[in-house]
């Protein structure tokens, strides 16, 4: 995948900028950055606090073959987060199903994939990362789990922003490790990074909720979860677990 980074000071969104290039035809690997987002996107149409200040927003654009490609996006994203953090930081983080990583029980990046087919002429996905690098000036009181990687920095602002390049650049680089490999799978680099295999957790989904304990992750990247002596396996959704368990 060759990577074609455009580079922001600040956005309303990097998904929203991105879609508008996928539209027009821009190619795989094309990839929005910004420093800052006025309205960040998180999963399920929710807000992503999005704040200036050594924090990497990027976005960036895969036109899979086929829905079954599609369906490990979220996963191999999340892999390539921890692998690129590791390799630029010295730091372990952990994948908190399906699309968080933890450090220290608090949430240091948020994953959103979002595909799009306008009636399979343009199918793409767009791929969303929002990572917390540095601790901005203020943290909103209602984010009570909110990370960093390296907290408070007295670094100058034009190092952060090389940092939070060079993150990027890592992570499209580990994503496309299994992206464009034949065999693609990040599964079990996915299993041996999560942090809630073994937990107890609340799973919630429009059918409502199931308390449990997490058994494993399947190979399409599903969650099963043992309730009553009962293993179910499931795709979609979220799970809730004490911080402290993080």
């Amino acid at each position: 995948m060759e990577a074609d980074l455009k580079i922001y000071d600040e956005l309303d969104s990097t998904n929203i900028t991105l879609e508008e290039l996928a539209a027009c035809g821009a190619p795989e690997g094309t990839c929005v950055i910004a420093f800052c987002q006025r309205k960040g996107q998180g999963r399920s149409g929710r807000d992503f606090y999005s704040p200036a200040g050594g924090n990497l927003y990027m976005s960036l654009l895969l036109r899979p073959q086929d829905e079954e490609s599609c369906s490990l996006i979220t996963v191999t994203a999340a892999v390539a987060v921890c692998a690129a953090i590791e390799e630029q930081f010295g730091i372990s983080a952990g994948i908190k199903w399906v699309n968080d990583i933890y450090l220290g029980g608090r949430k240091v990046c948020g994953i959103v994939a979002q595909a799009h087919d306008y009636g399979g002429l343009n199918m793409h996905v767009v791929l969303g990362i929002g990572i917390n690098i540095y601790d901005p000036d203020t943290i909103p009181e209602d984010i009570p789990c909110y990370g960093s990687l390296m907290g408070k920095s007295s670094k100058p602002e034009p190092d952060r922003r090389s940092d939070c390049i060079e993150l990027a650049e890592k992570i499209i680089s580990e994503f496309a490790s299994y992206y464009e490999h034949p065999d693609w799978d990040a599964v079990s680099d996915y299993r041996r990074r999560c942090i809630v295999i073994g937990k107890r957790v609340e799973y919630l989904s429009g059918n409502g909720t199931v308390v449990g304990q997490v058994r494993g992750i399947d190979d399409d990247g599903g969650i099963i979860i043992e309730t009553d002596g009962r293993l179910e396996k499931y795709r979609d959704g979220e799970i809730r677990i004490k911080l402290t368990d993080c």
